[in-house]
């Protein structure tokens, strides 16, 4: 069914989307590893393909993106997820924390991994991101 008939006849109204959010990195040649990254997932644990259309991190309660992108993945945006899949992309921990801190947001900040839904539909996934010790790391 539709969103929009779904929202008109009483259903959930949105599309049925998982989030996650860990961090890692990528082995390289000689055993060398690359720099830290902050890796998120997209499930679509609904019936129906939804066409994620925006991918963005806000401060945990502010509506405005502090960082989006450049994100590493296989897709470009938008794209569709057929039911049951999901979607792996990457960013590295130390632009995504140059970025809150040069938004006013040090510390261990709540922030939120966003995705919007070409229906509009906004699915969160908050987290914890330790601004200051990723800017410290040496990375490169």
């Amino acid at each position: 069914m539709e969103s929009w008939l779904r929202r008109a006849f009483g259903g959930s109204g949105g599309s049925e989307l998982r989030l996650s959010q860990s961090l890692g990195a990528f082995a390289g040649p000689g055993g060398n590893i690359s720099p830290l990254h902050v890796f998120f997932e997209v499930t679509n644990t609904g019936a129906e393909a939804v066409e994620v259309s925006r991918v963005y991190v806000s401060a945990k309660g502010e509506p405005r993106p502090v960082y989006e992108g450049p994100f590493g993945g296989d897709n470009t945006l938008p794209f569709t997820l057929a039911a049951g899949e999901s979607f792996r992309f990457h960013a590295r921990a130390k632009a995504l924390a140059k970025d809150l801190k040069d938004a006013g947001h040090g510390g261990r900040p709540r922030v939120s991994l966003v995705v919007e839904d070409a229906s509009g539909n906004l699915t969160e996934k908050v987290f914890r991101f330790r601004v200051d010790e990723y800017l410290q790391l040496k990375d490169e």
